[in-house]
């Protein structure tokens, strides 16, 4: 028997859907090896692109000839492929169709999950700016094909606004809060039975532990800190919880208050 569930998950393996569902999976990949190759990739990308922006912040002047190396090979590829397969002018492009909008959703997605570390997760805000950045290109592109040219047009005019809004939600979102704060708040309670777990027993799990992926747990001062999988671009970024009349050590990082004896702690700079 023939369901609408059966309807869509048929439509999801159609070639229009594939994109997303391989970036679905690149994300799931991401959050659950956070100290995988691939996660290693996608930070470098990531830290590669910061220090690229952050060079055309400090010389502005300099920004459109640093970005003709970038432009250049673009320009070409979609010149090569729209000459080779299309015999008449360029079409004015279509409504976003529902890949485009979830691929979207995706990489906004993967930019907020990024932000909700401390330290930040620069391996999910590299496949988050690769693909706010590549999906456009790639959309237009797409509707210059002849395929894409003799499909129907996706109904419904609200499409139009709906790449404004996410990008919108999602600047909001990282700029006028703090998700790494609010993704503490809600795990603080659990956070804290594990910490005080460990120091009464002297032993430190390490794994999942309340959303985050805990590595490197250590004693020290009288408290316990540990780090968390895939944060920080040049050291290891987490959390510390010292218990009222401990004092986190000197010179063994960086230590910012957080309240109820929990500190937002960062290891020195290995770079």
């Amino acid at each position: 028997m023939i369901t609408d569930r059966t309807v869509a998950l048929r439509r999801l393996t159609l070639p229009g859907y594939r994109g997303p569902l391989l970036l679905a999976a690149l994300l799931a990949a991401l959050v659950a090896l956070p100290e995988g190759g691939l996660h290693r990739a996608m930070k470098l990308a990531a830290v590669v692109g910061g220090m690229f922006l952050s060079g055309l912040a400090v010389a502005p002047l300099a920004a459109p000839l640093a970005m003709l190396p970038f432009a250049f090979p673009v320009l070409l590829i979609a010149v090569v492929v729209i000459g080779a397969t299309v015999e008449r002018p360029l079409t004015r492009p279509r409504r976003p169709g529902a890949s485009a909008m979830l691929g979207l959703a995706l990489g906004c997605t993967a930019v907020v999950l990024g932000f909700t570390l401390p330290g930040w997760d620069y391996g999910l805000l590299g496949v988050g700016g690769l693909t706010l950045v590549g999906l456009p290109f790639a959309w237009l592109l797409w509707q210059q094909w002849p395929v894409a040219r003799n499909a129907e047009s996706p109904s419904g005019r609200w499409r139009w606004a709906v790449a404004p809004l996410l990008l919108a939600a999602t600047v909001l979102t990282v700029t006028q809060t703090d998700p790494a704060e609010a993704r503490f708040a809600l795990a603080r309670p659990a956070l804290t039975d594990w910490a005080e777990h460990a120091l009464a027993t002297g032993t430190a799990d390490r794994g999942w532990i309340a959303g985050y992926h805990v590595i490197g747990t250590e004693f020290t001062g009288g408290g316990v800190r540990f780090a968390i999988g895939g944060t920080g671009a040049f050291a290891p970024h987490g959390y510390a919880y010292f218990p009222p009349g401990t004092t986190p050590p000197a010179k063994k990082g960086y230590y910012i208050p957080m309240g109820d004896g929990w500190y937002d702690w960062e290891e020195n700079d290995r770079f």
